[in-house]
């Protein structure tokens, strides 16, 4: 695991963000969705295809660096690679969205420190994927920005936006506000995950039939649903 505290960037310190590197970047629409699944079954795939695959998780909130319940350590042992590069550029222990995690610690997140540490990740690793916090619009830096909006509209086109939601429930509408908002920033998602939960399913003909609904509205984009073996 690389806590990088200044991640290094171009000469100068500046990101130059017209040679920005491809990357994954996988947003949810609210918390507990899956993304760790998610994005451990990606890193998965990826490294059993032999690309050199690393994931890094700009803001850790909810658990410090080396806390092993904490999504940095369950990388390498969801996505069953031991050896899976993973970093971070910054672990609070509240949890809570990012800016107000990093509020209590004293700490104001800097855009450019993550910028900077996925553009060197992406440049060392075949595939790279970011993995957020929270939903969509989880506040993370000081004025209220989501991540997404770290990365300027040059790097936003080498993203390869992963969406992860749920069937259940109320997913309708949540992923309808998520693809729309992320469409009009110009960073609309390539494929939208569905995590069923574990436990008992209260509303089951709702989670039987937001898929296929999502697929007749949303026809452009690719639906997968996973089941998950426990809460993320």
């Amino acid at each position: 695991m690389s806590g990088c505290p200044d991640p290094p960037g171009p000469e100068g310190g500046a990101t130059d963000a017209s040679e920005f590197p491809s990357f994954d970047l996988v947003l949810g629409t609210d918390t507990g969705v899956g993304k760790t699944l998610v994005v451990s079954g990606l890193a998965y795939e990826a490294a059993r295809s032999g690309q050199r695959v690393a994931v890094l998780k700009p803001v850790q909130s909810g658990a410090l660096a080396d806390d092993p319940e904490g999504d940095l350590a369950r990388y390498p042992v969801l996505s069953l690679t031991p050896g899976l590069p993973v970093g971070f550029a910054y672990a609070f222990p509240d949890p809570l969205d990012p800016m107000t995690a990093a509020s209590r610690a004293g700490i104001l997140i800097d855009a450019e420190r993550i910028l900077s540490l996925v553009r060197d990740w992406g440049t060392r690793y075949d595939r790279v994927i970011v993995e957020g916090a929270g939903g969509v619009l989880s506040p993370f830096l000081p004025d209220g920005s989501p991540l997404f909006s770290i990365f300027p509209m040059t790097a936003r086109r080498k993203a390869r936006v992963i969406l992860v939601s749920h069937p259940h429930l109320g997913a309708l509408s949540q992923v309808f506000s998520a693809v729309r908002i992320l469409e009009s920033e110009g960073i609309p998602p390539s494929i939208l995950y569905l995590v069923r939960r574990p436990g008992t399913d209260p509303y089951p003909l709702a989670t039987g039939s937001n898929p296929e609904t999502l697929k007749r509205l949303l026809p452009d984009l690719p639906i997968r649903v996973l089941d998950s073996p426990r809460s993320f």
